[in-house]
């Protein structure tokens, strides 16, 4: 099945990453396939490198890569062609042309969810985004990415230069991030498990609990009335 785990587990493998120098690329091509050698500042990786020669007419090398990362992992998630499905239809190195495929298929908002792709941008608008990860978490005050192409400081990084984990308060962020919610194939547990994940607090307070378990596939209403019996005993 094509479960939100995929992706993120590629994801977390490539943390600390870091984009290659063009004079270590070019004395030796192989670099790009190792994780901290060869460390330089010319936008020289491995996923704009296969991305390139997926779709060469659209996936520029060497380029900013951010978008190029997250591409590149639902490639090895999925393969080609779900992985195209599962980003709105197609791979693409831009950012505002990723958020508009989501967009076309109503999948874009401003409500971050586990597996969606994050669009940092100016003001809101789709126009603006500039740069973007993929959401692996969230709790009741942030939502957490991994990135391609950013640093750890904390605070959007853009041609940062490395693949790196970041956090950001969902306060701070809401309306001026915007999410890409890709079509997952869902494990859906049975309602009891559900039920008694939620009473014992696994899956957060409200709203953010109402909204993560509708992005996992469940109705907040039919989950919270069996939490309600439970807790009477039923």
């Amino acid at each position: 099945m094509n479960t939100v785990d995929k992706v993120i587990k590629i994801a977390m493998q490539e943390v600390g990453y870091l984009e290659k120098s063009k004079t270590a690329y070019q004395k030796n091509p192989s670099i790009i396939y190792e994780k901290t050698s060869g460390a330089g500042s010319d936008n020289i990786t491995k996923y704009g490198f296969e991305m390139h020669k997926i779709y060469p007419g659209v996936m520029d090398f060497p380029a900013y890569w951010c978008d190029a990362f997250v591409d590149w992992c639902f490639y090895k998630a999925y393969g080609v062609t779900t992985a195209k499905s599962l980003l709105g239809g197609n791979f693409d190195d831009y950012t505002v042309a990723s958020a508009g495929m989501y967009a076309k298929h109503n999948a874009l908002d401003k409500i971050p969810s586990i597996g969606a792709q994050v669009f940092f941008t100016k003001n809101g608008k789709r126009s603006t985004c500039y740069h973007t990860g993929l959401v692996y978490n969230i709790d009741n005050n942030y939502f957490y990415t991994i990135e391609g192409n950013t640093s750890s400081i904390d605070s959007v990084v853009r041609n940062g230069g490395c693949v790196a984990k970041k956090k950001y308060l969902i306060s701070k962020y809401n309306g001026i991030a915007l999410f890409g919610h890709p079509k997952y194939d869902n494990e859906l547990k049975d309602l009891e498990t559900i039920a008694r994940e939620v009473r014992a607090g696994k899956w957060g307070d409200n709203p953010q609990r109402s909204m993560r378990l509708r992005a996992a596939g469940y109705n907040p209403s039919i989950v919270q009335d069996r939490v309600n019996e439970l807790l009477k005993g039923k």
